[in-house]
């Protein structure tokens, strides 16, 4: 592969420390930023590391959803129930006190005329309790076959706020993540010819390197998540997007472009931590905070996906044409092939005219909660 130096094999960690740890280290460096961290160089050994995160996150999204999110959520399901019980309690003996009549005005004691009040009263008390255990599902076993509709719902519920309880966790992780690497790079705040000048920027330094394989694992395995889960409605748009998104970062990581890689992940990771975190108030019916939390969300996708990304694009397109050469495949100076750059360039305005058609989406929704309509998760389940 065009860029990729050799290493004799006792440079290489055996065994099974190379699918989790980064490979190839340069025996020298002087990388631009963090001279601080080992630099490295890119290699064959980092498709074994890319395969061993894209496990590592597999078994981490089965922990933190079943050990974690899961549990929670139907703590929190069973909490909101005994609250609604005592609510309806509360408002049952509110109405029989009102109705019933006092003998002197400060008595409590509720008269009968049959003199069989306090037993029938209890009677009707704990025949209200079982329908009301009955129903909640929790306190007895419904008689029906299987699970009731609610309890099936319930679930279902437990199980989406889990998804977005992982998605949250791990975007709100890596933008931390990623806003570090930003923060200390020759490219901060916005200055976009640093991420073509002194190309080719090699090494990699690296926590560059790190986070950049992980986070391609990670769109590896979100592939993976999206053809084992339940279908959604907008499960082609989800697919071509991570498609799209996988692509472009094996093109820019083969080509040394790591740098406008990087940028594009910072600036698209923070909305994919405000919409999870407003579909987890909606699940938990924190109202208002799913809208609010959505607002925010709405607010930052047009900050960064289609006020910012498309300068990125534009560098991409033009900048290139000024601080690199276009290059025929296989020539040995530094440079990106005229194919890459074109299927580069086009990748990257497919993503910028996915992410508008998202946008509209997301005013319509936004626009629904704004008439007073409550903001629903658009990615349901076909049959719902």
């Amino acid at each position: 592969m065009p860029g990729y130096q050799n290493t004799t094999l006792k440079e290489e960690p055996l065994g099974l420390s190379k699918f989790f740890w980064l490979t190839n280290q340069a025996p020298s460096s002087n990388p631009t930023f963090f001279p601080q961290y080992p630099a490295y160089e890119p290699g064959w050994l980092d498709l074994a590391f890319v395969a061993g995160w894209t496990l590592i996150f597999a078994l981490l999204r089965e922990f933190m959803m079943r050990g974690v999110f899961a549990p929670f959520m139907r703590y929190w399901i069973r909490r909101e129930h005994r609250a609604s019980q005592a609510r309806k309690a509360s408002r049952t003996r509110g109405k029989k006190q009102e109705a019933s009549p006092l003998t002197n005005g400060h008595s409590t004691t509720v008269s009968v005329a049959n003199g069989h009040g306090v037993n029938g009263v209890g009677q009707e008390l704990r025949a209200r309790k079982g329908v009301i255990e009955h129903a909640s599902g929790h306190e007895l076993q419904s008689k029906s076959k299987g699970p009731t509709k609610r309890q099936r719902l319930e679930e279902k519920k437990v199980t989406r706020f889990a998804e977005q309880g992982w998605s949250f966790l791990y975007y709100i992780v890596y933008w931390s993540f990623g806003m570090w690497i930003h923060v200390n790079s020759p490219w901060y705040p916005f200055n976009l010819k640093h991420l073509w000048i002194g190309f080719p920027h090699s090494p990699i330094p690296g926590p560059v390197k790190f986070y950049y394989l992980s986070q391609l694992a990670f769109w590896f395995h979100q592939i993976m998540v999206l053809n084992l889960e339940e279908r959604r409605k907008d499960h082609y748009q989800m697919m071509a997007h991570h498609i799209i998104t996988t692509t472009l970062m094996v093109m820019s990581y083969a080509n040394g472009f790591h740098r406008v890689g990087c940028l594009v992940l910072v600036l698209f990771d923070l909305c994919d931590i405000l919409l999870p975190l407003a579909k987890m108030f909606k699940y938990m019916s924190l109202e208002p905070l799913p809208d609010i939390t959505f607002g925010l969300f709405l607010f930052s996708w047009i900050v960064t996906r289609q006020g910012l990304y498309p300068f990125v694009v534009r560098s991409v397109i033009f900048d290139t044409l000024r601080y690199l050469t276009l290059k025929d495949y296989g020539a040995p100076e530094p440079g990106i092939t005229r194919g890459g750059w074109a299927t580069y360039s086009i990748l990257l305005t497919g993503l910028a005219i996915l992410s508008l058609i998202w946008l509209l989406e997301i005013v319509r929704i936004a626009k629904g909660a704004f008439m007073g309509k409550p903001v629903e998760d658009t990615r349901s389940d076909e049959e719902e």
